[in-house]
């Protein structure tokens, strides 16, 4: 693999230094068995695939600034369990407060993650987080799984002016770094925040392809793809 000159290494969060689909999984299915939904295994595997499109859709749109956080997780609980009565706000957050403490209590790093940040630091890159998610939130999720640096900013996209893959929030974080983007390298596992919206921005970019869901695939256009942090390689310009 080619070795990058950079000045600056831009990381992801979810799913690129924080497992959050395997933490969002094992906690939804504890919460789940504690309804009672969990009892035959192809109704379990609806009701997991389900939830993750529901997920994506409202994140979505709450990104887009078209909800807010609190309420893109009341139309989730509601069009998730559409036979309760959830009109109430509060009853709506409670309810999805169950699957909160399951899914906070299933949070860990990649084994990798930890190393690749002292790595890139000792390195004398400029380091930041860029993810999109509130701040408080993806803080806290460094924090608890032992990531949280003072020497690492957290660019989360509810301070920022966008989120990815509006090239402001690739702006805003090589700014706060103090660095070109075209200096910069953006990793994460999502082909268009990571990769395509970066390069947008005048960043290079690498997809992290930790499962293989790329394998023997085509990307347009395309892309250098890793299948672990570890497997970055950079040189450093001063």
């Amino acid at each position: 693999m080619r070795i990058m000159t950079i000045q600056a290494l831009l990381l992801d969060l979810d799913d690129t230094l924080f497992d959050h689909r395997g933490a969002a999984d094992r906690g939804l299915r504890t919460w789940l068995a504690g309804l009672g939904l969990a009892e035959h295994p192809a109704e379990l595997e609806g009701h997991v695939e389900r939830w993750f499109a529901l997920e994506a859709r409202h994140h979505q749109r709450a990104q887009r600034r078209e909800l807010t956080h609190a309420e893109q997780r009341r139309v989730r609980i509601r069009a998730f369990l559409p036979g309760w009565d959830l009109a109430d706000d509060a009853l709506a957050d409670d309810v999805f407060a169950g699957f909160l403490g399951c899914y906070r209590a299933a949070w860990r790093a990649f084994d990798d993650a930890a190393a690749t940040l002292d790595r890139a630091v000792s390195a004398g890159l400029a380091v930041g987080i860029l993810t999109n998610g509130e701040q408080s939130i993806q803080t806290e999720k460094l924090r608890r799984t032992g990531l949280l640096r003072t020497d690492v900013p957290v660019f989360a996209s509810s301070a920022l002016p966008a989120a990815k893959p509006d090239p402001r929030s690739y702006h805003a974080a090589c700014a706060g770094l103090s660095v070109e983007p075209s200096r910069t390298l953006m990793v994460g596992d999502s082909l268009r925040h990571d990769v395509l919206g970066a390069r947008a921005a005048g960043l290079q970019a690498r997809l992290l392809d930790r499962h293989g869901r790329y394998t023997g695939r085509d990307t347009a256009p395309p892309v250098q793809r890793v299948g672990a942090l570890a497997d970055l390689r950079w040189s450093s310009a001063a």
